[in-house]
C-alpha cells in the first residue's frame, strides 16, 4: 500500500471517528440542557441502548453525502452545505429508530435540541478538520494535458471547485495556445516526448481533458503506468459507457459485458417508489404551494401555473407543469430562448422559487401521472432538442430513460453548464443508475436546495 493510500485511510478514520464522537455529544450536550445535569436515568438508558443504531446511521448517511472522500477536492463550502442536510437527517432518522424501537421514553424534545447542537457543531469540526489535513497533505502537482478550449474549462473547475488540493505545475497542449497564452501558466506544447516533459514538470497526476484522439489518450495512459504517475480524465462518451460495464468470465477470457442505455427490470419498483414518493411530496408541500401560489398572483399577472411542451423518454412528447416564474408570455417577442443566469424575465418571486426549486413542486403531478420520474434527466423542449441533437450526436442516448424532476446534472451541474457537460452527467446516471444511486441524488437535491443553484463559473 503506497503512502498516499495509507494517508486518505488515516485522515478517513480520524474522520469518521470525529462526527460519531460530534453526534453523541450532541446529544449528551441536548440532555444535559434540557434536564440542568440531572438526566432522569430511564430517558438516559433509551438513548444509550439506540447509540449503535444512531452511529450505523451517522455514518451511511455522511457516506452518501460524499462526506468521506478527500476534503481537500472540494470547495470547502459543498461539505458545509452536506453538513446540513445530513445532520438533520441523522436527528430524523433518531427519531424513527426511537418509533421502531418502542423507545417511548426517548425525550421527544431531545431531538430539537440535538438539531440546534449538531448543526453548528459539526460544521466547526470538519472547518478545524479541513485546516488540520491542509497543513499535514502537501497538494498534488498535477498537469493538464490536451486542447486548449477543453484545459480552459477543466482548469476553471480545478480552481472553484477544489479547496486546495492540487497545485498546477504545468499545461502540455497538442497546440500553441490563444487565449490562455496571457495567462502565466507553465506551458509545454506537443504530445511528443510526454515523459520527459512530464518529468520536468515534476508531475505526480496527469488530467486529461476532453477533446484528445483515442490514440492519444492510450499513449498517455501507457506513459503514466511506465512512470506510475496517477491518472484523471474527463470522460467522452466511450468512457461513460465502459463505467457501467460488467467483468465477466467467458472460458478463460476475462470479458466487459456493457448493456444499453435503458430502463431494466429495476424500473417497476422505481414506479411504485414514483408514485408514493410523489403522493408525499404533493400532501407534505401543500401549505409550500399555496404560499407560492399567493407570491405570484401578489406579483405579477398571469397564470399561477406555466405548462410547458416537453420531451421525455423514446421522445415522447408531455406537458410539464411547473410555477409560474417569468413574466407572463415572455417568449411572444424572442420564440424559444434558453434561460440565462440573471435573466431579465425572471419575476422576484420566481427567482426564489427557483433558487430552491419550489418552482418544480407541480412536476410532482407529472410524476403520479406517468410523465416523469423522480430522478432521471431533466425532459428539455422540443425545439433544443433538435439543435442539441445537431451539434451532439450522442444527444439522443439521453432519451433511453424516463426524464426526472432532478437528476445528476442538476445536483453537480452549473446553472450555466453547456449542454454537452450535463449530456455527461444525464448519461452517466443513465449507465449507473439504481437505487441506492437514486438516494444519494434525492439526498444531494436537499443540499442543492438549501445552497440554492449553483453560480457560473
Amino acid at each position: 500500500m503506497n503512502s498516499i493510500k495509507k494517508r486518505d485511510i488515516f485522515f478517513r478514520t480520524v474522520r469518521i471517528l470525529g462526527d460519531i464522537f460530534v453526534i453523541h455529544l450532541s446529544y449528551l450536550l441536548a440532555f444535559y440542557l434540557r434536564y440542568l445535569g440531572n438526566i432522569p436515568q430511564r430517558n438516559f438508558d433509551e438513548y444509550i441502548a439506540l447509540i449503535p443504531h444512531i452511529t450505523i446511521a451517522g455514518v451511511v448517511i455522511f457516506n452518501l453525502y460524499d462526506l468521506y472522500s478527500d476534503q481537500l477536492r472540494k470547495d470547502i463550502s459543498e461539505i458545509f452545505y452536506a453538513l446540513i442536510p445530513a445532520s438533520v437527517i441523522i436527528v430524523v432518522t433518531t427519531i424513527a429508530l426511537s418509533f421502531f424501537f418502542r423507545a417511548e421514553a426517548f425525550p421527544r424534545s431531545i431531538f430539537l435540541v440535538t438539531t440546534i447542537i449538531m448543526v453548528p457543531a459539526m460544521i466547526i469540526w470538519r472547518y478545524i478538520n479541513v485546516k488540520v489535513e491542509g497543513k499535514f497533505i502537501k497538494p498534488r502537482n498535477i498537469v493538464v494535458v490536451g486542447v486548449e478550449e477543453e484545459i480552459a474549462k477543466l482548469i476553471q473547475n480545478i480552481k472553484n471547485g477544489t479547496n486546495g488540493g492540487f497545485n498546477l505545475a504545468g499545461i502540455i497542449l497538442r497546440e500553441k495556445p490563444e487565449k490562455l497564452a496571457r495567462h502565466n501558466y507553465n506551458f509545454k506544447i506537443g504530445l511528443d516526448n510526454l515523459p520527459e516533459k512530464l518529468n520536468d514538470l515534476e508531475a505526480d497526476l496527469i488530467f486529461l481533458s476532453d477533446g484528445l484522439e483515442e490514440e492519444e489518450k492510450k499513449k498517455i495512459f501507457h506513459h503514466s503506468l511506465e512512470h506510475e504517475w496517477d491518472l484523471m480524465m474527463v470522460p467522452g462518451f466511450y468512457e461513460i459507457m465502459m463505467s457501467g460495464s460488467r467483468l465477466l468470465q467467458i472460458g478463460e477470457l476475462p470479458v466487459y459485458e456493457v448493456k444499453n442505455m435503458r430502463e431494466g427490470e429495476g424500473r417497476y419498483g422505481k414506479r411504485l417508489v414514483d408514485i408514493a414518493l410523489s403522493i408525499t411530496g404533493i400532501i407534505i408541500s401543500l401549505p409550500v404551494t399555496l404560499l407560492a401560489a399567493i407570491a405570484i398572483k401578489l406579483e405579477s399577472r398571469g397564470p399561477v401555473f406555466f405548462k410547458q411542451e416537453r420531451i421525455s423518454k423514446e421522445g415522447n412528447t408531455f406537458k410539464v407543469y411547473k410555477f409560474r416564474t417569468m413574466v407572463e408570455n415572455a417568449e411572444a417577442k424572442t420564440g424559444p430562448v434558453l434561460a440565462e443566469e440573471n435573466d431579465a424575465r425572471v419575476t422576484k418571486v420566481g427567482s426564489f422559487l427557483r433558487k430552491t426549486r419550489i418552482d418544480e413542486i407541480p412536476q410532482f403531478i407529472n410524476v403520479l401521472k406517468g410523465d416523469m420520474s423522480i430522478i432521471g434527466p431533466r425532459p428539455e423542449r422540443p425545439h433544443f432538442v433538435k439543435e442539441f441533437r445537431k451539434k451532439i450526436p450522442e444527444y439522443r442516448y439521453r432519451h433511453r430513460i424516463k426524464s426526472g424532476i432532478t437528476g445528476l446534472a442538476q445536483i453537480h451541474g452549473y446553472y450555466s453548464s453547456d449542454p454537452e457537460d450535463k449530456l455527461r452527467m444525464d448519461l452517466l446516471y443513465a449507465n449507473k443508475s439504481s437505487f441506492v444511486f437514486d438516494l444519494k441524488i434525492m439526498l444531494e437535491t436537499i443540499k442543492v436546495m438549501l445552497m440554492g443553484q449553483k453560480k457560473s463559473r
